[in-house]
Order: structure tokens, then sequence, then C-alpha cells
């Protein structure tokens, strides 16, 4: 894999779940409670994402066998997760009604030109 789009990819993989979530915990920590068990479950998720993210990142630039798999399984969880946030979340979002498909459609494009990139990167 080229070292430029590695990082650029491993650069993706940690500002779009983790930052997200970072920002995500600590705002909805206080109101889990009156938010119940989906909300709790919803952030347990998003945690899981983040973390499968860095340890993709982690793999990716130890250059691990096992990273290209793990860079596959995060970019997909991203986008289940940003889509799911987008429509079906029991937590707040500052996401205008009309900006929810538009910003899907982006996760998912993002998300499979670097899954094309893992697969073509893997081929040569």
């Amino acid at each position: 894999m080229r070292r430029g789009w590695l990082l650029l990819l491993c650069v993706t993989l940690l500002v779009w779940r983790p930052l997200d979530f970072a920002i995500e915990f600590p705002s909805t920590l206080s109101s889990l409670g009156r938010r119940g068990l989906p909300a709790m479950i919803e952030l347990l998720f998003h945690g899981v994402v983040a973390a499968l993210a860095v340890a993709a990142v982690r793999a990716l630039s130890g250059a691990q066998p096992s990273g290209v798999l793990l860079a596959r399984l995060a970019l997909l969880a991203s986008v289940a997760a940003a889509v799911q946030s987008f429509y079906w979340s029991a937590l707040p979002h500052q996401t205008m009604p009309g900006d929810k498909l538009p910003l899907s459609l982006l996760a998912i494009v993002v998300a499979g030109c670097w899954l094309l990139y893992l697969r073509r990167a893997r081929e040569a």
C-alpha cells in the first residue's frame, strides 16, 4: 500500500468515529438516565465502533496482517453508526432534517471508496 494513502486512511479512521464519540459521550452522559436503555446501547455501540477504528489504525500503522480486515470492519461499522445516528437515534444530534440523506450518502461513498482502495491495494 502506498504510504500517503495509508496515512490518509488512518487519519480518516481516527477522525471519523472516535472524534464523534469523544464529542458525543460527555454531551449525553448527564441525560443518559432519562434517555433510557436505547440510548445506553447506542452509546455503547458508538464506543465499540470508535475502539474498532482505533484498533484498525494501530494495526495498519504497525503493518499487522489483520490491519486490512480491521480497517474494512471499522469502515463498515462507521457507516452503520453514521446512518443509524441520523435516522434512529435516542441521543441528541445537531443535524438538520434536510442534511440527513446527503450526509448518509457521503458516509457511504467515503467508506465505499476506502473499501475499494483496500481491495485494489491488496490485489496489487
